[in-house]
């Protein structure tokens, strides 16, 4: 930086080197995977494995089990859990901790959530169906005419979506998609590995652009499935993060240059420089950073021995006999034992980054900021506008006409008289004010808020607040130029 400053670049071309444009978000489409686990207990490692190897923005299980209980936590996901009606029953969201969701109902075996989305806010629901009874038509009923996605592990059976059977739950929900006009979302392939029958599928009022794939991973005796939408997340956001020490540190340097100028440039002049170099600076400081906190992926040998736990349960499974249930357990006992060390040494670490000084908030969430509603759209003759769009005309509009030459009526004397007065203060002389001391511009300075919101220039009071003290004498001195002409620079 202090050879480009050096170097014989204007001024000018060298902020417009150093100025950044901001990344743009990219969209990513929601992905959603569901698995009937067959008791989450003896399947932690498949959802640990699922999780890392796809990084599915919600994933449903079913049918936990006694876990329900334990609480089970997965690393950059928030749980929701609901028990069943029975031992084997219990449904888990699990969605990425980045996302918006909140509760809305709940059931045994059932679960629905909010997801807020770039554009509007969906349901989306888990829900288990034990074999030999029927769905729960009377709840599904409550989302009828919203848009809703219900997944899980239904044990409904037709041919309409390529099972060889039919069974009466599959019957009854076939029956209740014609009369509602709902529609499924299936795979192309059994579900099942002990019939080729398509049990594990979601239901909802719109099904075009979803696609899915049945995955051939995990030990239960069902196929965990991936799920990819059309639905856009803002998933890639990124922040600006400034090297504050850099930034004073030039600024200290070449205090000087600036305080001769101030004094030779016309105000004008000297404030768009200085406004245009803070600006260029604040960028050359600065790297835009990836906001998304995605898992770490784990450590190979760890993934290799959850391979190898998966290994010894299906062996176990195909010949139960004390030696491989031994061998099995004592694999899991030693990878949960590693798993658990992993997990602690990453919190210890994070515990000494902050007590050496650092900021609590990269790992502690503001809990107590204030609580801000969102901007969900403009309230237009009582209906609410969504769309981008239109929301971008309407208030464009408004603001054309709000700031526009005044409209009068030329028959009216009072408006007559009132331009007549607007139109003669165009011409009022300019009115030199009193020059102000040094100790006035500090005291003012550190009274005033930093608020982010900038000027056309890029500055903004928060970044005037980052300035070394010693430039507080420019400022005194920009000020009472202006304040001898009686005019005041254009922002």
């Amino acid at each position: 930086m202090i050879n480009e400053w050096n170097s014989r670049t204007s001024l000018s071309l060298l902020c417009k080197n150093w100025k950044k444009d901001r990344p743009k978000s990219e969209k990513q489409n929601l992905t959603l995977l569901i698995s009937n686990v067959e008791g989450l207990n003896t399947h932690v490692a498949d959802v640990d494995l699922l999780i890392a190897s796809h990084q599915p923005n919600i994933c449903i299980l079913t049918e936990i089990g006694a876990a329900i209980r334990k609480q089970i936590k997965f690393p950059n996901y928030n749980t929701i859990a609901q028990h069943g009606t029975n031992a084997f029953g219990g449904v888990i969201i699990l969605y990425q901790q980045h996302l918006k969701c909140k509760i809305i109902d709940t059931e045994a075996n059932f679960l629905m959530i909010e997801l807020t989305t770039n554009s509007e806010a969906i349901n989306i629901g888990a829900i288990y169906v034990p074999p030999n009874t029927l769905p729960p038509f009377t709840l599904l009923a409550k989302y009828h005419k919203k848009p809703f996605y219900i997944f899980g592990d239904f044990n409904a059976k037709h041919t309409d979506w390529g099972c060889k059977t039919t069974n009466t739950s599959g019957s009854h929900l076939r029956n209740w998609l014609e009369s509602t006009g709902n529609v499924m979302i299936t795979p192309t392939k059994s579900t099942s590995k002990r019939s080729n029958a398509i049990i594990n599928f979601g239901i909802t009022h719109n099904a075009s652009d979803w696609t899915s794939e049945v995955l051939n991973e995990g030990t239960s005796d069902h196929f965990p499935i991936i799920f990819q939408s059309s639905i856009a997340i803002n998933d890639e956001n990124v922040f600006r993060k400034t090297n504050w020490k850099l930034f004073n540190f030039f600024l200290y340097l070449v205090h000087e240059y600036w305080m001769s100028l101030v004094y030779n440039l016309d105000e004008q002049t000297f404030f768009s420089l200085f406004s245009s170099f803070l600006s260029a600076l604040w960028d050359k400081c600065s790297e835009y950073v990836s906001a998304t906190r995605y898992r770490k992926p784990w450590p190979p040998e760890l993934l290799l021995l959850a391979k190898v736990v998966n290994r010894a349960r299906r062996s176990y499974r195909r010949n139960k006999s004390n030696t491989k249930l031994l061998h099995y357990i004592s694999l899991k006992d030693i990878f949960i034992d590693k798993r658990n060390h992993f997990l602690y040494n990453q919190k210890e670490q994070q515990l000494d980054w902050i007590s050496n000084g650092n900021n609590i908030w990269k790992y502690a969430k503001p809990i107590f900021h204030a609580y801000s509603p969102q901007f969900k759209g403009l309230k237009v003759d009582s209906k609410i506008i969504t769309a981008n769009s239109r929301i971008v005309e309407i208030l464009a509009n408004f603001f054309e006409k709000h700031f526009s030459e005044p409209d009068f009526d030329e028959s009216n004397n009072n408006h007559l008289d009132a331009m007549l007065k607007y139109k003669q203060m165009e011409y009022i002389p300019n009115i030199p004010i009193e020059s102000i001391t040094l100790n006035e511009v500090e005291l003012e300075w550190n009274k005033f808020k930093s608020k982010k919101s900038s000027d056309s220039a890029g500055t903004s009071a928060f970044l005037l607040k980052q300035l070394p003290k010693k430039y507080i004498n420019i400022i005194t001195v920009l000020f009472n130029k202006c304040a001898g002409k009686g005019e005041f620079f254009n922002g």
